[in-house]
């Protein structure tokens, strides 16, 4: 027998929804929103594919480290403030590949892209006019930050800051569009490599060395690495549509 008062479970109770910090969570480990409806949260990190910056938190911590160990006088405050520079503009670097790819019919519904994380545009979660508004945001956001490293640091600082940022723009927007030409896998070598390490280096030491820039190499080789795996998933793809990525130049052997 039942107890008088003692609630018993409803089969038709909604399941719980999962806690925003469960949610977040699972947002960066799949770069897929959860179940449900979506957090503004959970909506910006999709967005943005957040689950892949911890690629140049890393970088940024191999410059800190450099730092700490070759010079005497580094600026914690200086670095972190790069580091943060850094983070937003792999965000506007997302977004806008997303919107440039968008544009030159490179993304599509069929595409690895929009398979495996919803694409912001197609998937309906931003219009064009939205991404495009958000990316130009983040990269004013972006600007200020460069503006203070200028007044702390000089010139070379912005030379840096300017590299990486064209170079993020030509990966995928026209007319360059490297990554269309096979120059994307060497594009982010150079750019989380001796670009963002060089960059975040001299933020906090102003100053820098051939040594530095060498031994900036290894961690860009480990991110090209990354792009040369999701390039060969998106082989049969990128080749029929004529985008020659390193594993379409070199051909399954």
């Amino acid at each position: 027998m039942t107890d008088v008062g003692t609630r018993q479970p409803d089969a038709t109770t909604a399941p719980a929804r999962p806690s925003l910090v469960r949610s977040w969570a699972h947002v960066l480990r799949t770069t897929n929103p959860p179940e449900g409806r979506v957090d503004p949260v959970s909506r910006w990190l999709v967005l943005t594919r957040a689950s892949v910056l911890p690629m140049t938190v890393t970088a940024a911590f191999v410059a800190g480290l450099l730092a700490w160990w070759n010079a005497d006088d580094v600026s914690v405050g200086l670095w972190a403030l790069a580091t943060l520079g850094l983070v937003l503009a792999h965000v506007a670097n997302n977004l806008m590949n997303d919107l440039f790819d968008l544009d030159v019919g490179a993304d599509s519904e069929t595409y690895p892209r929009a398979l495996y994380a919803p694409h912001p545009v197609l998937s309906g979660m931003i219009t064009r006019r939205g991404l495009l508004a958000t990316a130009l945001m983040v990269n004013v956001a972006d600007l200020a930050i460069l503006v203070a490293l200028f007044v702390a640091r000089g010139a070379p600082v912005v030379a840096f800051a300017l590299g990486g940022f064209l170079l993020s723009v030509a990966y995928t927007a026209p007319p360059l569009r490297l990554k269309k030409h096979g120059l994307g896998e060497p594009t982010v070598l150079v750019v989380w490599g001796p670009l963002m390490d060089g960059g975040a280096y001299y933020a906090a030491t102003r100053g820098i060395t051939w040594e530095i820039v060498v031994a900036s190499v290894p961690y860009g080789l480990l991110c090209t690495a990354v792009l040369m795996g999701k390039h060969i998933d998106k082989l049969p793809w990128d080749e029929a549509a004529g985008t020659r990525t390193l594993p379409v130049i070199v051909g399954e052997r």
